[in-house]
Parts: structure tokens; C-alpha cells; sequence
């Protein structure tokens, strides 16, 4: 398991969608950014036709040192974690639309700027960084 939670990302289109986010700490990143699979950007209204005016396309290096071409959107989104009695955000955000990606993924730096603490990422338990010790949450279901 590892841990998931649910994230709203709202565009400077103000389209707006709410989607299971892996926080992943192996997604090494200069700023906060999230990856994005194609039919969730093309729910946020960005067709493959306005992805080619809108994005830059990039060079990335996935797990085995796999390289692979992404579209990192020019303008930065809002994001926000949202529990059942929280939510933490708006942070802007990078987004990245990577052709062939099933999941939605937060980078090292998002991670932390939603302030998620990751306590036994194996058993999918977290927290926010300014909850108590004792306080547990569970990943959500994807």
C-alpha cells in the first residue's frame, strides 16, 4: 500500500477536479508539481490540442532510469488535500500531463507544501505536519 489522498486541483481555467493523489517521495521535484494521466487533464479541459499551446515538453526519468516525454503546463494550478474534517491549500501547483500514467502523483515538494507527513507510507499512514503525535490518517481508496 502507500499512502493516497484525495486532491482537488482547480486550473486557471477554473475547471475543477477532485482524484485519488499518491503522495510519492521518489518524485524528486524543484517545486511543487503534480503529474496528471491524460484523462484527468483532459478533465481539467485540456485537450491534447491546447496541452501542444499551453505546455512545454519535457524530458523525464522514471523508476530504472526509463526516460519519457511529458507537458508541463506554462501556467501553475491550486491544489488542496481534502479529508473528511480538513482541507489544506489552495498551494500552487506545475502540473504535468504524462501520456501512459494511471495514477496522479505529488511530488517531494507538493508533499510537503500540503504539509503531509508520511508515517508508515507501506501501511498508507499519515498525517499534517501540525497535528498531534497521537493523530493517524488512513490512505483513501483509489
Amino acid at each position: 500500500m502507500v499512502v493516497v489522498v484525495r486532491l482537488k486541483i482547480k486550473t486557471a481555467n477554473d475547471k475543477e477536479t477532485t482524484v485519488p493523489a499518491i503522495a510519492n517521495a521518489g518524485f524528486e521535484s524543484d517545486r511543487p508539481e503534480v503529474i496528471i494521466p491524460r484523462e484527468v487533464a483532459r478533465n481539467l479541459g485540456l485537450s491534447p490540442k491546447k496541452l501542444s499551446a499551453e505546455a512545454t515538453i519535457e524530458e523525464y526519468r522514471g523508476a530504472g532510469g526509463k526516460k519519457f516525454k511529458a507537458y508541463t503546463l506554462k501556467s501553475t494550478a491550486k491544489a488542496w488535500v481534502v479529508t473528511e474534517d480538513r482541507e489544506i491549500g489552495p498551494i500552487d501547483v506545475v502540473l504535468t500531463v504524462v501520456y501512459g500514467e494511471r495514477d496522479v502523483l505529488l511530488s517531494d515538494r507538493a508533499i510537503d507544501a500540503l504539509n503531509i507527513v508520511l508515517l508508515k507510507p507501506g501501511a498508507g499512514i499519515w498525517k499534517f505536519a501540525d497535528e498531534p503525535p497521537e493523530k493517524t490518517r488512513e490512505s483513501i481508496k483509489q
